[in-house]
């Protein structure tokens, strides 16, 4: 039977913070699709392709849109909560898979879209400002950026490769799938952010932490301890205050922001399932 005779399944999606809902057919995914280009990279887009969506809340038009290159074609994401929900150009469009609720990337298989050969070539935006001043042993010393290049950074980390000895992960809880995020967890001096000022924060579940991520195109760069004040951390459990306080010391941040790493030379990422379980738990809209 060929996927279009299949019979066709409906799946609501929505973005994090719940402002955006939608519903789609399709035929059970079974398989994604995933593009090496620049933007799809960064946003860690993976793409099914519904006829239309049904918006069940929120507008369309509300999404923030973002384009380059021919500007055929517009990568729709939530203002408020970043979430990548869409792609619209040339009559057609494509739908990130990770917006769906329910989906799990790691129970689907992942076809590949040479995208990089297609269009315009992408030039990575130069990163101006001072190194980072930790100590590592043998470090080297990465750049990267948001897609439009509002925010760059510079990492001085050991190698980015097989034998990386920190952590790298990947975990499904409810923001982190939707997002695309593969967390890297560098100490805080390891790490230069020039452009902080184009950041929109969104905070949630237990109000600690707000994930960053560039205003103009979208893409998510990494989580902070949130200014919440004294009172509010003296509230905090025992466990969320300790891992606040450790928080403040690292700068965590998504591995797909920087240049010219070939993530399959990156020690594969641990899979972090527990991730869906933490509290307080996320009721899908």
């Amino acid at each position: 039977m060929t996927e279009e005779n299949q019979p066709l399944k409906t799946y609501r999606g929505n973005c994090h913070c719940g402002a955006f809902v939608y519903e789609v057919e399709l035929p059970e995914i079974k398989a994604v699709s995933t593009c090496n280009c620049s933007i799809c990279t960064k946003k860690g887009y993976l793409w099914v392709k519904p006829s239309e969506i049904k918006v069940v809340k929120g507008d369309e038009d509300a999404l923030t849109g973002y384009t380059f290159g021919s500007n055929t074609f517009y990568h729709k994401f939530c203002p408020t909560c970043a979430t990548p929900l869409l792609c619209r150009g040339a009559g057609k469009m494509v739908l990130n898979a990770r917006s769906i609720q329910g989906f799990n990337p790691w129970e689907v298989e992942i076809g590949t879209f040479d995208g990089k050969a297609v269009g315009y070539p992408y030039e990575p935006h130069k990163y101006v400002g001072p190194e980072p001043t930790a100590a590592i042993e043998n470090a080297k010393t990465y750049h990267g950026s948001c897609h439009c290049g509002a925010v760059t950074l510079a990492l001085k980390s050991a190698p980015l490769d097989k034998d990386f000895p920190g952590k790298v992960i990947d975990c499904i809880c409810s923001i982190c799938l939707r997002n695309g995020y593969t967390w890297l967890y560098p100490p805080a001096e390891a790490v230069v952010l020039q452009g902080s000022e184009n950041f929109g924060r969104y905070r949630m579940g237990r109000h600690a932490f707000d994930k960053t991520f560039c205003k103009v195109c979208g893409v998510n760069v990494g989580n902070e301890a949130a200014p919440i004040g004294e009172e509010k951390i003296a509230a905090l459990s025992p466990e969320l205050r300790a891992y606040y306080e450790l928080a403040k010391t690292l700068a965590p941040m998504n591995l797909k922001v920087l240049d010219g790493v070939d993530f399959a030379d990156v020690k594969e990422a641990k899979r972090a399932p527990e991730g869906a379980n933490s509290e307080p738990k996320y009721v899908n809209p």
